[in-house]
């Protein structure tokens, strides 16, 4: 070794055995007096306790609400009925137009029986006679009359107290409160009677001297 080197580690050397004798002196202090602590850098190991409860936080926790999206009902589409039509080879087949309504028939307002005859004539009316207070049971019983035996004309049926009196009409008369019908029918006076007792739907019955017949819907009765 020449000696260039070994000047050059002469320092390190001399470091180095410092050092050692520092570590020895520290050693030999420690083991001399037991109740200095430790020298050194102590590095604290954390302990776990398996029983021990976890901390409490101290704010609760509120859970964000997500709001649920709406419900969509859904409706059943309506039921859609067509009309079988014929086709246009078959529109002039009458087996197959048979069932259809007749067009010129469509705006045609189907009347009573008592209503029809007094359109067709078969019932006169007198201007002084109103009809549409009657009872409709007693109209249609009017209406069967004509059909059955001929012509009818209606002479009375509703009357003021004034010329109920007048009439020399009772004082009680069911023609007060336009529930009787006073008429003259150009037929025996004999059938018609008879057949007018025997519908349910007339109570008074009389037949005066002039040929006029008088029905109402009170109690059964003649006089």
């Amino acid at each position: 070794m020449s000696t260039e080197l070994k000047v050059r580690r002469a320092p390190w050397l001399a470091f180095l055995t410092s050092a050692c004798l520092a570590g020895l002196s520290a050693a030999t202090a420690n083991a001399q007096s037991p109740n200095t602590e430790p020298a050194g850098i102590v590095i604290p190991i954390p302990v776990s306790h398996a029983n021990a409860s976890p901390p409490l936080d101290p704010l609760p926790r509120t859970r964000a609400r997500t709001k649920a999206p709406p419900r969509v009902h859904s409706k059943a589409p309506p039921k859609v009925e067509y009309s079988s039509l014929p086709s246009n080879d078959r529109i002039t087949d009458p087996v197959t137009t048979g069932s259809l309504p007749d067009a010129s028939a469509l705006g045609t307002k189907t009347l009573s029986g008592f209503a029809s005859l007094v359109a067709k004539g078969a019932i006169t009316l007198r201007a002084s006679a109103p009809t549409n207070c009657l009872p409709g049971n007693l109209r249609e019983v009017v209406a069967d009359v004509a059909s059955r035996f001929g012509a009818v004309s209606v002479e009375s049926t509703h009357r003021s107290s004034g010329r109920n009196w007048r009439a020399g009409g009772a004082r009680r008369s069911l023609h007060l409160s336009c529930r009787a019908i006073d008429f003259r029918v150009k037929a025996r006076a004999r059938g018609v009677m008879a057949y007018l007792r025997g519908r349910p739907e007339v109570g008074g019955l009389k037949i005066y001297r002039n040929g006029i017949i008088h029905i109402d819907n009170g109690e059964r009765r003649s006089w």
